[in-house]
């Protein structure tokens, strides 16, 4: 008996060491390159109504800049795109910098034709992957930051219905959970990108309040599949150097027919083809020219904004994170070729050949 019991307990130490071996020394090297700002970033405190200030005392919303753009914007004359970062847990408002910065050298490549105003959300650096109760709160003010945004365009000759969405982690379940809202407009948000964001359930199931938005959140997206089948999201892994969200948790659980849900790991994305850190997936540079170039290619050249087409939304999103890492994007199809002759007739192809024979060496060639 005693035998036994030291055998299972030597065996129970190996596996744990093998385990350890492998998160120490198992894991994969950084592929990603770094995103360099070329000026100095700054982030321009957006004025929320005094009521909202009163009630979320500690959360802020903030508009990114660097440069000309950033005094351009000072008066909040604003004319792009409205994107929205929401940052994950502990996360930092300044993770947009990657995204906002890579944006702005876009639009400047193009002649300004039309670019991103990129915002993003002060949340305190919140722990809510270990306690729910915070998650309600920050989704309600989410709600908030996207009207107010949509205000400052209230002067543009096509002012923009909708807003983009990019959650980091946790970020991206709120950005979820806006829908469940009672009095949320669903036309509000027409496009979420998530990145590294446990959709499937919580890492860590430790917190009872936790666990019911969570439950929330997908009974809703489930129960109202039909409704939201107009709401286009991509979920994006990080793959096996992601130890905090693993990818089998990234996978969105939506009805495997919604042609506008797509799930896949940076790993597979084109000219990506490297895995990501649960922190680095915000700045990988390959990651971000995917998701930047996705957003120039979804704008509408009438409105300036981006399509409300959802065909035209997820045809696009194929084209940078699934199919073609090298043609540029257009709507048209790829030409089918079509043979005259039936596929099982065979004709014999006759080739001459010549011969070339030296005391060493023989050589054959084929014309």
């Amino acid at each position: 008996m005693k035998l036994s019991a030291a055998t299972f307990y030597a065996l129970l130490a190996g596996l744990f060491a093998i385990a350890i071996r492998d998160v120490l020394f198992g894991y994969e090297e950084n592929g990603c390159s770094m995103t360099y700002m070329f000026e100095y970033p700054e982030y321009q405190r957006i004025r929320l109504p005094k009521r909202l200030q009163r009630q979320y005392p500690s959360y802020g919303l903030y508009l990114y800049g660097e440069g000309i753009y950033a005094e351009e914007n000072k008066k909040l004359k604003l004319t792009g795109i409205p994107v929205l970062f929401l940052p994950g847990n502990a996360g930092s408002y300044k993770q947009a910098r990657s995204l906002g910065s890579v944006a702005l050298r876009k639009a400047e490549n193009m002649d300004s034709r039309f670019h991103l105003n990129v915002f993003t959300v002060d949340f305190n650096e919140e722990l809510v992957a270990l306690y729910g109760g915070s998650l309600q709160r920050q989704t309600k003010f989410i709600h908030e930051c996207i009207r107010a945004i949509l205000k400052l365009y209230k002067d543009q000759a096509v002012p923009p219905s909708s807003v983009a969405v990019v959650g980091h982690s946790m970020g991206g379940i709120v950005a979820r959970a806006l829908f469940t809202l009672p009095k949320f407009n669903y036309r509000l948000i027409s496009l979420i990108i998530t990145q590294a964001t446990p959709h499937q359930g919580p890492v860590l199931p430790l917190d009872s309040d936790l666990l019911d938005f969570y439950t929330t959140v997908n009974q809703h997206w489930s129960e109202r599949a039909q409704e939201l089948r107009n709401v286009t999201v991509l979920s994006v892994g990080g793959g096996f150097r992601d130890y905090q969200v693993r990818s089998g948790l990234t996978a969105l659980p939506c009805p495997s027919d919604d042609p506008n849900k797509l799930s896949l790991v940076s790993t597979a994305v084109p000219r990506t083809w490297v895995s990501t850190d649960h922190l680095s997936i915000v700045w990988c540079k390959e990651l971000v020219l995917a998701t930047v170039r996705t957003f120039f290619d979804l704008v509408d050249p009438d409105t300036k904004q981006i399509t409300e087409d959802p065909e035209k939304r997820m045809a696009v999103i194929r084209h940078h994170f699934v199919r073609h890492p090298v043609k540029i994007y257009d709507d048209t199809t790829d030409d089918v070729i079509t043979f005259s002759v039936p596929s099982e007739v065979w004709t014999r192809v006759l080739a001459p050949r010549l011969s070339y024979t030296s005391p060493t060496v023989t050589l054959l060639s084929s014309l």
